[in-house]
């Protein structure tokens, strides 16, 4: 039984994306915890807007519990699913994690191209480039745990690939 491989890092570093490439060059089966969430509950605008950030942790943390119990999936993450303690040391407990990272103006830009600032429901303020900031900087000593992968000025294919090799070298 494989070991399952968990994205995790800030808005818009590519999780999502990554995962799908990497799934396929692994053979594996892929998972986006917020989609599944979207699957059972709506949207996660919508989730935010009528029942609060804190259900959706509390979802978070089922989707945590019911992954960690998988194999051979690659397993990509909201933002903040791995800022909670038990969704870390359950998802880690079940595979290797890779944080991806990229610097505040590529997440904007990434964010910008895909209308993805309009959508995020923790970037509803007048100022989202402080909020962003703020949020990331609240975040980091998070995502510092686990190994670090730059997405900055790379495409989702040279980032999984990086992965892919990182994972097979390590098997050797």
């Amino acid at each position: 039984m494989k070991e399952n491989i968990v994205l995790t890092g800030f808005m818009g570093t590519g999780k999502s994306v990554v995962g799908r490439k990497l799934s396929d060059l692994l053979h594996m089966d892929f998972l986006d915890t917020d989609e599944e969430i979207e699957k059972q509950h709506g949207p996660i605008e919508e989730i935010f807007r009528i029942h609060g950030e804190q259900f959706f942790r509390e979802c978070e943390k089922e989707i945590s519990q019911r992954l960690s119990n998988y194999a051979n999936t690659v397993i990509a993450t909201g933002g903040g699913l791995m800022i909670n303690k038990q969704n870390a040391d359950l998802l880690s407990s079940s595979g290797r994690v890779f944080c991806l990272n990229a610097s505040l103006e590529e997440i904007i830009n990434r964010l910008d191209r895909s209308e993805g600032i309009s959508v995020r429901p923790l970037l509803h303020s007048e100022d989202k480039l402080s909020t962003m900031k703020a949020l990331l900087e609240e975040r980091k000593m998070y995502y510092e745990k686990f190994e670090q992968v730059l997405t900055d000025g790379k495409s989702a294919t040279v980032v999984a690939e990086e992965i892919y090799n990182r994972i097979n070298n390590d098997d050797i």
